[in-house]
């Protein structure tokens, strides 16, 4: 089977991006796929902000969703200095199993996947 990396670029509840990338990993695992990791840039440092509330109108926040995908293995890190730039660069802030790693690790994850699927505002 494929093993597949994700960039995430943009914030939680802006653009749909986030349930597409949760959904689309989801089903890869399901599949049988390897889900390299989930690398947040830019905006997308707001995912596994455990701080991030939705209103109502959602059933569980984003932060928890992709906390799934990292129960299930998945590794999703944040670019450092793209969260100190936004005020997120305390570990106490993000979800449990997340964490922060620079740009190499952005370069591993596309040097073992087979594909890389990119969203971007």
């Amino acid at each position: 089977m494929g093993k597949i990396a994700f960039l995430l670029m943009t914030s939680p509840y802006s653009f749909q991006n986030s349930d597409t990338v949760l959904k689309l990993a989801h089903a890869a695992l399901k599949a049988g796929h390897e889900v390299i990791g989930i690398y947040l840039y830019t905006d997308g440092v707001y995912i596994n902000v455990n701080t991030i509330k939705p209103s109502d109108d959602r059933d569980r926040n984003i932060a928890s969703l992709f906390k799934e995908l990292v129960d299930k293995g998945v590794t999703v890190v944040s670019c450092p200095i793209c969260a100190e730039y936004r005020g997120t660069a305390n570990e106490d802030l993000l979800i449990e199993g997340t964490g922060f790693d620079g740009l190499g690790a952005l370069s591993e994850f596309v040097q073992e996947a087979d594909r890389v699927l990119i969203f971007t505002a």
